[in-house]
């Protein structure tokens, strides 16, 4: 007999961008990837970047905070759809790199999330230069 898999609540969905963008404000990448799905896609549109898989999420993300002073986001503000699985955020970005750009900006991403809580895929608008390269 299948197992049905009940739907996140709005409660469960909202709360898994505050607890990702944490983990990445903390540049803990183990918890970073906790949210992904192994086969997840994340993909910066604004840069044409598409990051496919656990390994590829966690390559872009190391490097992201090896590169990284600093990383602070709030979330200003967060749609979401309980029966799609979906959650949209706009938030802020502010970080400094090794290099010594800061970053100020203003960034939406949009969330899928499967069955089991994790994100399958998330695409990201960035204003201003990509710093996840």
């Amino acid at each position: 007999m299948a197992t049905q898999t009940v739907p996140l609540s709005r409660d469960q969905l909202a709360a898994l961008p505050d607890s990702y963008f944490k983990a990445v404000d903390k540049q803990d990448v183990d918890a970073i990837l906790s949210h992904f799905a192994d086969d997840a896609v994340l993909t910066v549109q604004t840069d044409h970047a598409v990051f496919g898989g656990a390994d590829e999420i966690r390559r872009m993300f190391t490097d992201f905070c090896d590169n990284s002073v600093s990383i602070f986001h709030e979330i200003k503000n967060i749609v979401v759809e309980p029966d799609a699985g979906k959650v949209a955020t706009e938030q802020s970005y502010v970080g400094e790199l090794n290099d010594g750009t800061k970053n100020d900006m203003h960034n939406c991403n949009f969330f899928d999330v499967d069955a089991e809580g994790k994100f399958s895929r998330v695409i990201i608008w960035m204003a201003g230069t990509n710093p996840l390269k």
